[in-house]
């Protein structure tokens, strides 16, 4: 089996194919513009690159925000346009997991961040336990300044931080925040496509004509303190 992971949450893009157990192959580009020419030609050069086409995809995740309204839409669109074409499976997968997913093993909690604009961020936080990793708050819209004062025992930071952002979290935490590096900023395909894969298995996906962009609401999860969890 072959799955497609698509992701054009933001002005990074990427694309990959993978067997359940590889990446067998995948591309990433930043773009300040629409992705459907990228996009598009992606498909067309790793098809090519594997000796596969359209039709031997079977699955296909698809990464749903939230991000940029029209990319979002893009890669669910091409997703869309994929599962009619192939008969795929396809599962949406929240754009906050997918750069989340790297860390998951180092040990602290990790607050997964994209640009919201106005001077905001999305954001949500997670954490291991008892064992098993997993999203702990809401999907959040905040400034760099609340962010800090929420997250008052500090996290690793990982994904898409401006300047501007960056030095407020380390204005307010210290030395209790800590960032992944930044050639790992750009969200890679391949972690869209181990989640997807699981979600699939495990029969979490959704049919394609239902595959929605994420709209952010306010949070709801708190621990005793008002601080995240």
């Amino acid at each position: 089996m072959t799955l497609m992971a698509i992701d054009t949450s933001t002005s990074w893009g990427s694309l990959a194919l993978y067997d359940g157990t590889t990446v067998l192959a995948e591309e990433t580009w930043h773009l300040q513009r629409r992705h459907d020419d990228a996009l598009f030609g992606a498909v067309e050069r790793l098809l090519a690159l594997t000796g596969l086409t359209v039709r031997d995809v079977d699955r296909v995740a698809v990464a749903i925000g939230p991000g940029s309204f029209t990319g979002v839409r893009i890669a669910i669109a091409a997703a869309q346009g994929i599962a009619r074409g192939s008969g795929a499976a396809t599962c949406g997968v929240e754009t906050l997991d997918v750069i989340a997913h790297p860390w998951s093993g180092c040990g602290r909690r990790v607050c997964a961040t994209l640009p919201a604009g106005r001077g905001e961020l999305y954001a949500a936080i997670y954490r291991r336990t008892g064992g098993r990793w997993s999203r702990t708050s809401a999907i959040l819209v905040r400034s760099a300044a609340a962010l800090a004062r929420e997250l008052a025992a500090g996290a690793l930071f990982a994904g898409e931080l401006d300047d501007a952002s960056r030095a407020t979290l380390e204005a307010g935490l210290g030395e209790r925040a800590a960032f992944v590096p930044r050639s790992a900023v750009p969200r890679r395909a391949g972690h869209l496509a181990e989640i997807g894969w699981q979600r699939l298995e495990a029969g979490a996906g959704s049919p394609a004509e239902a595959l929605e962009p994420v709209y952010v609401r306010p949070p709801s999860i708190r621990g005793p303190s008002g601080e995240l969890v």
